[in-house]
């Protein structure tokens, strides 16, 4: 396999200064991960020496002890370049958590309770974030989602106290709590940041009246529970991934080895907090490395002023770790850096969804940038394998696990699940299963976690792929039925109760077609009753307010005559996946290639990666075809060849 032979920027990185371990004797120093011979290293270790700190508070108090004058947040209010940041430094940052901690003590939350977040990024979301886990339990949520669904997963969560947004015409969160109270009895208090809100005590008052020092026990037990985080599956029930203090601690702790990063550097960290990698592989990783990270705005990458001003922004403040999904890399592409200094830039650090190798290569060679893959998921604290910032970029790879954290692929049994009994050996391709410190302990609900795991403690991914004989983890598919847009999970479930509601709907299924922006968007396939004859367009006007969130509104509804269905009577999905990528792409190749042209497609699944065949009619405009076609699927995560019509 061809390897990209662009190197990370040279800048100095990951401390090698001998520090002392504040839960109590020496630790090793933090060390560069370059590749395969590090993370052996590190694993002989015992792994107390490997990872100092026990908890999230003490990863942020040795941070704040080692680096209390440099900055740990910069928060630009507009996104914009011309905006007066807002700085903390690390003393200040832990001097708020604790304050805040104590605040939220004093209202009665305990180790065992949770504090909801319902809040845009922002320093002051930052604070609530550690300080609940440095008491008890943080549950940030999407927002965005319905009041209903908030609703449910704040009682599944325990949460006895929320942190929410206050009343904002840009963020139309406050007006959903009234409906939330209604339906989520367990909730006892609701305070709010940024404006006042009747019956709501601002938690900042709340803060400022309480000592800067614990006043609780920071000697945390790394197994306790430190968050509950939303991630959509495909089962239909709130699914709360829940994780440890040494799960978090751990993801924060060796990422930034990988990115070689140390107290120089700066983040841009655009991902809201209630996404794992904008609270744990990015902010989290920052604080253990002691660099300081950007905020822009609250509404981080979706902020048109922030992607105006992007590398303007990037020079004026020295940052050199940059971050990004398939979207936002290709919006970056379609950027200029003008003459704006980026020297100090490292690398960008891009995952959430596979980032397509063409998308790499364009972004490299376009502002001679390293871009560095990363392989995670919400169940392993947003990380299980990344490419290191010094190693070479290999087309398709997501690199080597982190230290202690093993990853195995199996052979899919007859259920379509992973077999614990037929281990795989590397380079064959089967079915991704995980195991590690910073692997989940489970879901909140006890059926999916018997579901997710498998014999000898191993976590199902639900995707599929290969381990190359150097290591390196290879990312092929997916055997689950959950759509990712963007990075975001989306249950196609959600998506199908709602279209049910249509009286004119007998059978539904949602699946994701592939988007060159987005890696997938979420369509829908509908058998209507007999003698019914609604539109695609009428049924989702009618449903589209049953769906918990736009992002997982269809952007497609296809009707067609008989809905596939396995000899038990079960929507059979491949087959519409199938469907979906071949739809899609002729519906793409319509528009790219000259009127007329004779075009067939025909896509196949293997092990939960989509194939496909395109036939082209010979004649003088095939060549120029399959140049525009192979430029087209270069930017989709998706193997392809010719044929001849």
């Amino acid at each position: 396999m061809e390897e990209c032979s662009l190197a990370a920027g040279e800048q100095g990185g990951t401390s090698d200064l001998p520090i002392n371990n504040l839960n109590g004797g020496p630790e090793t120093s933090r060390r560069t991960i370059r590749g395969v011979a590090e993370i052996e290293e590190i694993e002989r270790l015992d792994y107390s020496q490997a990872v100092p700190v026990r908890s999230t508070h003490a990863l942020l108090s040795r941070s704040a002890e080692l680096y209390g004058d440099h900055k740990a947040l910069i928060y630009l209010p507009n996104g914009r370049a011309d905006d007066e940041a807002e700085t903390w430094t690390y003393r200040q940052l832990l001097s708020s958590v604790n304050r805040t901690a104590n605040a939220l003590r004093a209202l009665g939350v305990t180790r065992e309770d949770a504090v909801a977040l319902l809040l845009p990024s922002s320093p002051e979301t930052v604070v609530a974030f550690f300080a609940a886990q440095a008491i008890g339990r943080v549950c940030p949520i999407n927002y965005m989602l319905s009041a209903d669904h908030i609703a449910e997963l704040i009682e599944h969560s325990g949460a006895k106290v929320a942190v929410v947004l206050g009343p904002d015409p840009a963020f139309p969160i406050w007006e959903k709590i009234p409906r939330i109270r209604a339906l989520a009895p367990r909730l006892e208090q609701v305070l709010t940041v940024g404006e006042a809100a009747e019956g709501a005590p601002k938690l900042g008052d709340l803060a400022l009246a309480q000592s800067a020092e614990p006043a609780f026990d920071a000697d945390i037990d790394p197994d306790a529970i430190a968050s509950f985080f939303h991630t959509g599956g495909s089962t239909g029930v709130p699914k709360l991934v829940r994780h440890t203090h040494r799960n978090e601690v751990h993801v924060a702790w060796f990422a930034g080895m990988f990115y070689d990063v140390g107290p120089q550097d700066v983040f841009v960290n655009g991902f809201p907090f209630f996404h794992v990698a904008g609270s744990i592989v990015l902010a989290g990783a920052a604080i253990a490395a002691g660099a300081a990270t950007l905020i822009p705005s609250r509404l981080g990458m979706r902020n048109p002023d922030f992607v105006r001003d992007y590398w303007k922004i990037v020079e004026k403040y020295d940052v050199t770790v940059l971050s990004g999904g398939p979207t936002f890399v290709s919006t970056l592409v379609g950027t200029s850096n003008g003459d704006h200094d980026i020297s100090r830039v490292k690398a960008l650090f891009g995952g959430g969804s596979p980032m397509p190798g063409e998308l790499a290569a364009r972004f490299e060679k376009r502002f001679n940038i390293a871009l560095r893959s990363i392989y995670g998921m919400t169940e392993a604290a947003g990380l299980v394998s990344l490419v290191p910032r010094h190693a070479q970029r290999v087309p398709g790879s997501s690199g080597w696990p982190l230290p202690f954290c093993e990853v195995q692929t199996f052979a899919l049994g007859g259920d379509g699940r992973p077999d614990p009994t037929r281990p795989l050996a590397r380079g064959e391709h089967g079915a991704i299963a995980i195991r590690g410190a910073n692997v989940s302990p489970g879901y909140s609900n006890a059926r999916l976690s018997q579901d997710a795991f498998m014999e000898g403690g191993w976590l199902a991914t639900g995707d599929t792929g290969r381990i190359d004989p150097d290591g390196q983890i290879f990312v092929l598919g997916r055997s689950k039925d959950v759509i990712i847009r963007g990075g975001h999970n989306i249950d196609p479930l959600v998506i199908e109760e709602a279209l049910m509601h249509h009286p004119d709907v007998e059978l539904c299924a949602a699946v994701g077609e592939p988007n060159r922006y987005s890696g997938e968007l979420p369509v829908a396939f509908l058998k209507l009753k007999t003698g019914r004859s609604a539109s695609p367009q009428e049924v989702l006007d009618a449903v589209r307010q049953r769906i918990p969130e736009p992002a997982a509104v269809p952007k497609q509804l296809y009707v067609i005559e008989e809905m596939p269905l396995t000899t038990t009577g079960k929507v059979f999905k491949p087959a519409l996946r199938r469907e979906a990528v071949e739809r899609a792409l002729l519906r793409e190749f319509r528009e790219l290639l000259p009127p007329g042209l004779d075009i067939a497609l025909a896509c196949r699944e293997e092990l939960g990666q989509r194939k496909v065949t395109i036939s082209l009619a010979q004649g003088e405009a095939t060549e120029d075809a399959r140049r525009l076609i192979s430029e087209h699927m270069s930017m989709l995560s998706m193997p392809f060849d010719f044929a001849t019509l």
